[in-house]
C-alpha cells in the first residue's frame, strides 16, 4: 500500500484518537490524562518510549535499519499537548461535560490534532523503518502554551535521545481561516519559534470598534 493510501485508511482510528484527546483537555506541564491517551496510540509500534521527569511529556525513538545504526540523520518530529483554560460550548458529543474533571480546559488551539496528526506519522514510519536510513524523534511537548515546555524536554535530552543530536526539527500548526483547506505554507528557518505579549492602554472618549480613529 502505497503512503497516501495507508494514511488515508488511518483516518478513522485517527478522529477516534483526536476525540479521546479532545475530551481529556489538561493545562500547563502536568497532563497525566493526555500522556497515557498518547502511549496507548503509540503501543505496539517497537519504538523506545520515554517519558518526563519534570513535566508529563512522551519521547519516542524509531531506528531506521536501512543503513548501518547510527550512520544517518536523526529528524526530531513535535507536537504540542497542552489545552486552553476555556470553557468549551461547541455541544460536540467529545466536548468535556460539564461534570468532568476536565470541564473548564479546552483544546481551542489544535493540539489534539498535533498530537493525532504525529500519531499518524508514527504509525506510517514504523511500517516502513526498513526503507529508513537514519533514525526518527517523535516528542510531544506539554506545555506550550506560556510553560516553556519545550526547554524543560531539551534539559532532559530530548535533542539527544538517541545517542546523536539531532539534525532536523519541525513541527506543524493547524489553522481555520487563515489559509485555504488543504493549503500548507512555510518558508526556509527557523518559523513560530516564539510568542511575545504587547499591552495597550488608549485613553480618551469612547468610540464605535468600527472607527476607534
Amino acid at each position: 500500500m502505497d503512503l497516501l493510501r495507508q494514511a488515508n485508511s488511518l483516518g478513522p482510528d485517527l478522529i477516534a484518537v483526536r476525540r479521546r484527546l479532545h475530551a481529556a483537555p489538561e493545562l500547563a506541564l502536568r497532563l497525566p490524562v493526555t500522556q497515557r491517551l498518547v502511549l496507548a496510540a503509540l503501543d505496539g509500534l517497537g519504538l523506545e518510549i520515554s517519558t518526563g521527569r519534570a513535566l508529563s511529556s512522551v519521547t519516542a525513538v524509531l531506528r531506521g535499519t536501512a543503513g548501518p545504526p547510527g550512520s544517518g540523520p536523526v529528524v526530531l518530529l513535535r507536537a504540542d499537548m497542552d489545552a486552553l483554560p476555556v470553557t468549551e460550548r461547541t455541544e460536540l458529543s467529545y466536548a468535556p461535560a460539564a461534570d468532568s474533571p476536565h470541564h473548564g480546559s479546552m483544546h481551542a488551539c489544535g493540539h489534539d490534532l498535533h498530537m493525532a496528526g504525529l500519531i499518524g506519522a508514527a504509525r506510517l514510519l514504523a511500517d516502513r523503518r526498513a526503507d529508513l536510513a537514519g533514525d526518527v524523534v517523535f516528542m510531544f511537548q506539554p506545555g506550550e502554551e506560556g510553560y516553556d515546555g519545550a526547554s524543560v524536554m531539551i534539559e532532559e535530552g530530548v535533542l539527544e535521545v538517541v545517542g546523536r543530536r539531532a539534525d532536523a526539527a519541525y513541527g506543524v500548526h493547524v489553522f481555520t481561516g487563515y489559509f485555504a483547506h488543504g493549503l500548507f505554507t512555510t518558508r526556509p528557518g527557523p518559523l513560530m519559534a516564539s510568542s511575545a505579549n504587547l499591552q495597550v492602554r488608549v485613553v480618551g472618549a469612547g468610540a464605535h470598534g468600527s472607527a476607534p480613529h
